[in-house]
């Protein structure tokens, strides 16, 4: 009977402990200074002829020059998600490397994977990125346009 009271205690304390806790709000970054070179990715066949038992991946590269505007976050501790919008019919998985501002990392459309924590220092961040993309080119039928996203979380 201690034991499950003491469980109790210890699990409402954590529940009070949470409710204390500032939870974090969600922002979209502006990222108009951001371009794509070049502006359309050809995607090609991974192997020269896919077939039943072949690879059947399409795969383009772009390097992305962002510049997204940070400042009503400076010297805030915050999280900065860069997202991938859904896409149609296929699972388009983007992977990137980096200059050493941002983490690197991957996403699949409809989700957003972290590449910075820590607190904003500067009102711009610019920073140039690798990007790679691809998807089972069974899937993919026509051309696409891809919408990458910023998101930023600060606690108030």
């Amino acid at each position: 009977m201690k034991a499950r009271r003491a469980s109790c205690i210890v699990a409402a304390s954590l529940l009070a402990l949470a409710a204390a806790a500032p939870a974090a709000t969600t922002h979209r970054v502006d990222d108009t200074g951001t371009y794509l070179s070049p502006p359309t990715t050809p995607m090609r066949w991974r192997q020269l002829a896919p077939g039943r038992a072949g690879d059947n991946t399409v795969e383009g590269r772009a390097t992305v020059a962002l510049r997204l505007n940070l400042s009503p976050w400076l010297n805030r501790p915050a999280r900065l998600y860069m997202g991938l919008a859904p896409t149609e019919g296929e699972q388009m998985i983007a992977a990137w490397r980096t200059q050493g501002r941002l983490l690197p990392g991957s996403v699949r459309g409809g989700g957003r994977t972290l590449v910075f924590e820590g607190v904003v220092r500067e009102p711009f961040l610019q920073e140039s990125i690798e990007l790679d993309l691809s998807a089972d080119g069974r899937s993919v039928d026509r051309a696409q346009s891809l919408q990458f996203f910023f998101e930023i979380e600060v606690t108030p």
